[in-house]
């Protein structure tokens, strides 16, 4: 893994002020303007990568637009037909690329960091029987990080 500027786009105060505290660099509100407050950050390129996580209506245009000419837009969220004109995709060279959790090496790596306490985790636990309240829990933005359904 590699060191960058870490750029955190969120619609809420709080899920925004959460991520910085896991290590964001920079902060950006969803108001309207998020797209140019990225270009600003970026020095009008836009972001090299893109990860969205979310996958929800209106996040997949909005990160193909934050998205630097030959940068990488990635999509792990589950939700929202991607729509791109295909000349618009050449033209700028960004690639879209699905994935699940990155790269079995990329998640070995990943691992190690947590185990070595490198990785601040941030998640919150459910038992297997209370999946419908981890489900209700999150659609209503009340977990902080990933819910995770243990045994």
């Amino acid at each position: 893994m590699c060191a960058a500027d870490i750029i955190i786009v969120e619609k809420s105060e709080a899920a925004l002020k959460h991520a910085m505290e896991l290590g964001g660099d920079h902060g950006v509100l969803i108001d309207g303007n998020e797209i140019e407050k990225v270009q600003e950050l970026t020095k009008g390129k836009g972001s090299e990568a893109v990860i969205d996580f979310v996958g929800e209506k209106g996040s997949t245009a909005m990160g193909i637009q934050m998205t630097s000419n030959g940068g990488f837009y990635y999509i792990v969220g589950y939700g929202e037909e991607i729509k791109s004109l295909a000349v618009d995709l050449i033209i700028s060279e960004k690639t879209i690329v699905g994935n699940l959790v990155g790269t079995w090496s990329e998640l070995y790596e990943l691992m190690e960091l947590a185990d070595r306490g490198k990785v601040k985790l941030s998640m919150q636990e459910y038992k297997l029987d209370d999946a419908n309240k981890a489900l209700h829990d999150l659609n209503d933005g009340k977990v902080k990080g990933r819910a995770v359904l243990v045994p």
